[in-house]
């Protein structure tokens, strides 16, 4: 990944195209700010082929959708007397392109922890190039910091580098990612009788 993505960055951006007017005016640019959050997204899926299989479902879609859109935008923005028309058009593409992203929203509120876990090993493997402060406030909000260590990281700035500089504390954080993933896995097959998908 080009830097640190994180589910709650991906989420946001595809609620500002929910929250969109009508007017499909601004949808073009959020696209283009979304498209690639999305790709990496689903690369970093990958750790799990069934959800990458069903998140790939879930985008193809969306990605034709915003492509008329963006069709529809740039003929608009051409003029002549077909303009009104075009921006008709744009305004019917933006309506399905929010049908999508709501599955889309569905899909990733389902999968939340997978899609946040996901993202995070793809930082973590990625090491030199992410925001260790935001990695850190990851794992803590996923619960794989506690409290303790989480007030030792708040009272010593510097140590969110210094930590990820080590090789072995960064392969480990990779570890202690997966495991408590495979745990929450469990745990939401335990309680609501869910089968946990075959890797």
């Amino acid at each position: 990944m080009k830097r640190g993505l994180t589910f709650d960055e991906v989420l946001a951006a595809v609620d500002g195209i929910l929250e969109l007017p009508q007017d499909p005016s601004d949808a073009n640019s959020l696209w283009q700010k979304l498209d690639p959050m999305l790709d990496r997204m689903l690369l970093a899926a990958k750790i799990d082929a069934v959800r990458h299989q069903r998140l790939s479902e879930v985008l193809s879609p969306i990605k034709a959708a915003a492509s008329e859109l963006t069709q529809s935008l740039a003929n608009a923005k051409r003029g002549g007397y077909m303009r009104g028309d075009w921006m008709r058009f744009a305004e019917r593409d933006l309506i399905r392109l929010k049908d999508e992203m709501s599955a889309l929203r569905e899909f990733m509120i389902e999968e939340a922890d997978f899609l946040r876990f996901a993202c995070m090993r793809t930082q973590l493997e990625g090491l030199g190039r992410i925001d260790p402060e935001k990695l850190f406030e990851e794992l803590h909000e996923a619960g794989a910091i506690n409290e303790r260590t989480w007030a030792l990281l708040m009272a010593q700035p510097n140590s969110w580098r210094n930590a990820l500089k080590d090789r072995e504390i960064s392969k480990q954080l990779v570890r202690i990612s997966g495991w408590l993933f495979d745990l929450q896995e469990a745990r939401r097959e335990r309680i609501l009788g869910v089968p946990t998908p075959e890797r």
